[in-house]
């Protein structure tokens, strides 16, 4: 489980094709780096497994799937790649963003990006198969690449979002989210499991 609070980010060190999925390697610099092997991580909002480590997690890798390749943007990653990093919460975590399972649901593309109040903040809208416009609510949750947000407008197959500095600081937003970038989206917990009791009552 996690926040979508993104500690950090890191970058893609290494590639390597397995056959049935790739093997990703990352360096980043943790604040209180502790990373075991079988740790579960959010990379871009997909849970990964650690599968092995130096430096105490500065240095680390992941495997991805042929499925997890194609239901996401792991795809697209290439040497350099930056992307959003988070360990999973522990009992005592502040319980800020909302909860994030890591599980991604779809991915959506870029429409837009551009600058508001002077440069403050970013207004990005992102476009997204139709059938999941129920989930995106004005004033709810969604996880975009690994990042707890809040949906600003939602139209039928896309929905607007503004950063405000510190997330464009802090995440691989302002670096990786130009027009037409794929982005993985999460949709809020809340929403899958009230749909779901919907159809049994």
């Amino acid at each position: 489980m996690f926040t979508g609070l993104i500690e950090c980010t890191g970058k893609i060190e290494s590639v390597q094709d397995t056959g049935d999925g790739k093997i990703f390697k990352v360096s980043t610099i943790w604040k209180d780096p502790d990373l075991k092997n079988g740790d579960s991580i959010s990379v871009n909002g997909a849970c990964h497994t650690v599968t092995s480590f130096q430096e105490n997690g500065n240095k680390f890798e992941f495997y991805s799937s042929y499925k997890t390749l194609e239901l996401t943007n792991f795809g697209s990653f290439q040497l350099g790649t930056k992307i959003n990093l988070e360990r999973s919460v522990l009992p005592h975590t502040r319980m800020g963003g909302h909860f994030v399972t890591g599980h991604v649901d779809l991915t959506g593309t870029i429409l837009l990006s551009e600058e508001k109040d002077s440069g403050n903040v970013r207004r990005f809208v992102i476009s997204h198969d139709p059938s999941f416009t129920k989930y995106f609510a004005v004033r709810g949750s969604v996880t975009v690449d690994g990042i707890s947000l809040t949906i600003v407008d939602s139209k039928p197959g896309e929905f607007e979002l503004v950063l405000i500095p510190e997330t464009l600081i802090v995440t691989n937003a302002s670096e990786a989210w130009k027009v037409g970038a794929k982005v993985n989206l999460e949709v809020d917990l809340i929403a899958r499991y009230l749909e779901q009791l919907g159809k049994y009552t």
